[in-house]
């Protein structure tokens, strides 16, 4: 009964000890797939854009993306678990562009800022 103890014992030091590790991984993982999803983002509404002729807003603030089509107004909001936006608007023309061409997300406070992806080319 004693070595089931001091096993226990032990197994919760290492867990207490690793499981801070483990939890940091876990979000810088989860926030990095969101990342990946918010730039899949902006090139699939780039080439929404650019076949369907209209322009398209996306407004970044807080933890969504707001997603405007011009020509009849409908809008998608996108939810994110791990990122929290610096706010701006960007504007996708049909003629692939995007103006402002970096969006920011706030890593511990702390903004950080990705060049936003070009469907023209292809970036890793």
């Amino acid at each position: 009964m004693i070595e089931l103890m001091v096993v226990l014992a032990i197994m919760g030091v290492v867990m207490s000890l690793t499981g801070g590790l483990v939890f940091k991984a876990f979000e810088k993982n989860k926030r990095h797939v969101e990342l990946q999803r918010i730039k899949q983002t902006f090139k699939v509404y780039s080439y929404k854009s650019f076949y369907t002729g209209a322009n398209i807003k996306i407004k970044l603030r807080d933890n969504q993306a707001i997603i405007t089509n011009m020509v009849d107004d409908s809008t998608k909001i996108m939810m994110f678990d791990s990122l929290n936006f610096v706010s701006d608007t960007f504007s996708i023309s049909r003629k692939l562009t995007v103006v402002p061409n970096q969006f920011g997300i706030f890593i511990n406070e702390i903004p950080v800022f990705y060049p936003v992806p070009s469907v023209l080319k292809n970036e890793k």
